[in-house]
């Protein structure tokens, strides 16, 4: 469904040479982004508490519109599929170069320094811009409200988790495969398979020892925060008004909506696929491998989710949430390898125009994260013509103003939000993404390390990328002749 951490993916220092990619992974990326634009914009303009108060009304709707919600449903909580893609393309780049001689202190740097940029993103994304600062004025004309600019600092969104997992994992990877360490394969995914069942064993525990602390029920609340029915943690708006150092910390661990536990598990696993996919002996039956593995998650998640907790939305997700997602993450990932890398289809793959579309989408991933408050113009735009054709007043900048039975009209603004955003990507591609999250953070990298990148170079990425295959190199294992 980041990654957004893919900034610095040259897999080649000399700059004559073409820059390496993995096609399905590029474009996995960018369709992520391309659906989550659209989630996001119906989101912000549909009223479903009527939902949330009668679960019975959803059986109304029009088939039709239904198995739309459901889809988006289903695809709107995978916003950890941003982090699986991003470790997996950061650990196989880490253990390729290690792999290639390159110095394992100057590429634990430029993992850190990526890390990092994601953290300081997350949090002008998050106090400034859609749900931030000027967010807010849009929606109340109020400047003097100051609560927004430190509210980010207690949400784990998705950005923040990629952040904080590229650093821890890139952290152990470099202990791992430093000193020819990457040539100790099973040595390292069985540490990282450790690490990932030692995550999500004690999540629920976790959970369960945050929420029942002591927190502080918020007698009053700023101005335009809507705190919900759900008074208590994990709430992003409760755990910001319980502002403390054990609140931040219990945030980072237990918060809403991506903490460390259990998705720093999903770091791990991704770090194992990366492992596996950069072995230079390939590992033939891989995606079968990583297929059944996703269908295991899933067949764990579905009876935890019906004889234990079910979770949806923005929520801190159960652990039954967590395997459904994940292991939806896995059969999805692994598929698409399947068909592309594992086949030696990774030049046609990458090079048809429908993919070169959501990979070009794939570029500017942060980017459409953070300045997701470019959606309040359409918006506006929308309500305004509603308005004057149906002589109505509404205020479509508030959000949540179309309700039970106007669910075709947020999937008509979803659509023209998704348009609206084709065209600031297609403009924005014409200077490669200048002054964009993506570009400050390649140039900060290549500054400070001295190695340039071609990563926004569109025509480049679009026109000039050595295409990754796996297939050749499992081929050719098969064909090497048996000694003695």
């Amino acid at each position: 469904m980041t990654s957004i951490s893919n900034y610095i993916r040259d897999t080649s220092s000399n700059e004559t040479k073409s820059p390496e990619r993995i096609a399905s992974l590029d474009f996995q990326r960018g369709l992520a982004i391309f659906i989550m634009i659209f989630v996001h914009g119906a989101a912000n303009i549909i009223d479903y508490s009527y939902i949330e108060d009668d679960l019975s009304v959803i059986g109304s709707m029009p088939i039709p519109i239904l198995m739309i919600f459901v889809l988006l449903a289903f695809f709107a909580v995978w916003n950890s599929y941003f982090l699986l893609i991003s470790v997996i393309v950061n650990s196989y780049a880490m253990a390729k170069g290690i792999e290639n001689n390159k110095d394992p202190n100057k590429i634990l740097f430029k993992q850190l320094l990526t890390g990092g940029g994601l953290l300081i993103a997350n949090y002008i994304q998050l106090s400034f811009f859609a749900t931030g600062y000027f967010g807010m004025v849009l929606k109340t004309g109020d400047w003097s409200n100051t609560y927004p600019l430190w509210n980010g600092f207690f949400q784990m969104g998705t950005l923040r988790i990629i952040g904080w997992s590229l650093i821890v994992l890139s952290i152990l990877l470099f202990f791992l495969l430093r000193n020819n360490g990457y040539k100790k394969f099973y040595r390292n995914i069985a540490i990282l398979g450790c690490l990932a069942i030692a995550v999500i064993v004690p999540s629920q525990f976790i959970n369960n020892w945050v929420d029942s602390i002591n927190w502080t029920i918020p007698s009053q609340l700023p101005v335009g925060v809507n705190i919900g029915s759900d008074v208590w943690w994990p709430n992003t708006h409760f755990q910001a008004l319980n502002a403390s150092i054990k609140a931040w910390f219990c945030a980072l661990i237990s918060g809403d909506i991506e903490p460390l536990f259990p998705f720093l598990a999903t770091a791990f696993i991704g770090g194992i696929i990366g492992l596996c996919l950069s072995k230079p002996d390939k590992i033939k039956r891989l995606p079968l491998i990583g297929g059944l593995t996703g269908v295991g998650f899933m067949g764990m998640g579905v009876p935890l989710l019906i004889f234990h907790e079910f979770t949806f939305g923005t929520m801190r997700p159960s652990i039954g949430n967590y395997f459904l997602m994940l292991g939806g993450q896995l059969c999805s990932l692994f598929f698409f390898l399947w068909i592309v890398e594992y086949r030696g289809k990774g030049q046609k793959f990458g090079e048809n125009i429908v993919v070169k579309h959501f990979r070009l989408w794939g570029m500017a991933s942060l980017s459409l994260f953070v300045i997701d408050i470019a959606d309040t113009l359409p918006r506006w735009i929308f309500g305004m013509f509603y308005n004057l054709i149906f002589n109505t007043d509404i205020n479509t900048i508030s959000g949540g103003v179309f309700g039970q039975g106007q669910e075709h009209i947020a999937l008509l603004y979803a659509l023209i939000s998704l348009i609206f955003f084709e065209i600031i990507i297609l403009v924005w591609s014409r200077v490669n993404f200048f002054l964009s999250f993506e570009w400050c953070i390649v140039r900060l990298v290549g500054i400070i390390t001295k190695q340039p990148s071609k990563r926004l170079k569109v025509d480049v990425m679009m026109n000039d990328i050595k295409w990754i295959n796996f297939r050749e190199k499992v081929k050719a294992q098969k064909n090497i002749a048996p000694i003695g």
